[in-house]
């Protein structure tokens, strides 16, 4: 918070002094009856020094100079105006150069919080499983593991429609009920090492390190009846009806199974 309240006030300060200047030019070139046109130079000054590089404004404050002592008159009056012209110029580009510089550090910052923030975020509260944005970095770190160890690993789904509505139709109590029901039996149902995750609404997904596809099926053999026999929390039962989709992951098609999981994935987050 202090980082932003200091940038805030040089920001404001920036402007005011700018604001300032711009005033003292645009009356310097009025009093002295020199071209009102020169006032141009305001606008282009801080345009071309925030988009195009802080060197542009320095490059126009050099074309002005130089087109001041080609002009300068030989009246002692007047030479002292366009003198006093150039030095509110070498202030301005001074004021847009820094301008620049507080923006970029304002804009890392803003992006060094951004990846905090992402990092905080990247559990779903609801479950405990990390989300979507995590998984779609673990599966390439899984990858980069293949190529380097040459063992296959396997991706897994598990979409539950019901949850779509199931808040709305029994309650957010409920609703939370199910979820920890669901995360505690999925947790039961694999190793430690098996990463779990959210990636939409109504889907997890799970990678299993080092594991063939045949026994990536025995979890969902072992949460499917734990689904259809779910009981709620006034003891009536409810059937959860669930659908699972996995995918083998080796050396060979590595490439197409990554293609096929991340459109697997889009599909699920588009709804």
């Amino acid at each position: 918070m202090r980082l932003w309240t200091t940038m805030s006030l040089q920001l404001i300060a920036l402007i005011v002094v700018s604001l300032a200047c711009s005033i003292l030019f645009s009356s310097l070139l009025i009093l002295n009856h020199l071209p009102v046109w020169w006032m141009i130079c305001i606008p282009i000054l801080y345009l071309s020094t925030l988009l195009i590089h802080r060197g542009s404004g320095v490059l126009i404050l050099f074309g002005f100079a130089a087109y001041f002592l080609i002009t300068m008159p030989v009246y002692a009056t007047a030479a002292t105006a366009q003198l006093y012209i150039l030095l509110l110029l070498a202030i301005l580009t001074g004021l847009s150069y820094w301008l620049q510089v507080i923006l970029f550090h304002a804009q890392f910052a803003l992006k060094v919080a951004e990846a905090r923030v992402s990092q905080l975020i990247a559990v779903d509260p609801e479950t405990g499983f990390d989300n979507r944005d995590r998984f779609l970095m673990d599966i390439e770190a899984e990858r980069d593991r293949l190529i380097r160890h040459g063992e296959t690993f396997v991706v897994s789904f598990i979409t539950l429609p019901i949850l779509n509505h199931f808040e709305k139709r029994y309650g957010s109590s409920e609703y939370e009920w199910f979820l920890d029901y669901f995360s505690d039996e999925l947790h039961e149902a694999t190793r430690r090492t098996d990463k779990k995750y959210r990636v939409a609404q109504d889907t997890f997904a799970m990678i299993f390190p080092r594991t063939s596809i045949e026994n990536a099926h025995i979890v969902h053999e072992r949460i499917r009846p734990l689904l259809l026999e779910y009981s709620r929390q006034n003891g009536d039962s409810l059937t959860v009806e669930c659908s699972d989709k996995s995918f083998e992951v080796n050396l060979e098609n590595a490439t197409i199974r990554l293609e096929k999981i991340y459109r697997y994935v889009e599909s699920k987050t588009k709804k």
